[in-house]
């Protein structure tokens, strides 16, 4: 016979329903194929970054070199060092013209979408393409790019929409690494494109015909009939 104290340790199974969010966000959609070919395509086309921004690097090292022999009481001739490191070669030249159509990071694509989304017709810096390393960072840090380059693709006029390139990508696991090794920088988990320069133009068509627009239901909508979808219920076991 169970005692009072056994029957109370015992739990009892609930079961708890819980509703899909009504305002989930859905990235647009592309096939791992068009992913793959996108980024190995980038991978490429950005080469000359990694150039232009090493070479920044070593004139950053001579800069401070300059500055402490300057500073020494030894040195009779501070100008005496030599100013080669401030040329610059094909491949850094074409990374550095490049870098006017590419947006590095996070924060600063977020700060370029957020101001297309103010701007009701195209803009020389609007952004093209946007590519997230999703399968690289923590989902919270690029969850606000569908919503935000829906925003930008719905600010504007429908005649002028029509003409909107904007493509959003997330791409899986490694593309992080793969991406900063082709830039020349320690990390690189966002990356945007603008449109206007041949090489990248070629990869944004691509993007444009092989990923689906970003959208979001609810962002930009008119009011009208409303639209009733279906409602998804998960059944929990306490």
């Amino acid at each position: 016979m169970a005692t009072a104290r056994a029957v109370n340790d015992k739990r009892r199974q609930v079961f708890k329903h819980a509703l899909e969010k009504p305002y989930t966000t859905v990235w647009p959609s592309s096939s791992t194929e068009t992913q793959t070919e996108i980024l190995n395509d980038l991978c490429v086309a950005l080469h000359p970054l990694s150039s232009y921004f090493a070479h920044t690097r070593r004139v950053s090292k001579a800069q401070h070199r300059r500055t402490r022999r300057r500073t020494s009481k030894n040195n009779t001739n501070p100008t005496s060092i030599s100013t080669a490191h401030d040329q610059l070669s094909d491949p850094e030249l074409k990374g550095k013209k490049m870098l006017d159509f590419v947006c590095i990071g996070i924060n600063s694509t977020t700060r370029a979408l957020e101001r297309q989304a103010q701007r009701s017709t195209l803009h020389a810096n609007d952004l093209a393409l946007v590519i997230v390393c999703k399968g690289d960072v923590e989902p919270q840090l690029v969850a606000h790019f569908p919503g935000l380059a829906h925003a930008a693709r719905s600010a504007k006029n429908d005649s002028v929409r029509r003409e909107d390139k904007l493509r959003l990508v997330g791409v899986a696991a490694g593309a992080e690494q793969r991406l900063a090794q082709a830039v020349g920088q320690h990390r690189v988990s966002v990356l945007g494109i603008r449109a206007g320069h041949a090489e990248l133009d070629v990869i944004v068509e691509k993007a444009q015909s092989g990923c689906s627009v970003p959208s979001v239901p609810w962002i930009g909508i008119q009011r009208g009939d409303p639209v009733f979808h279906p409602v998804c219920v998960r059944e929990l076991q306490t």
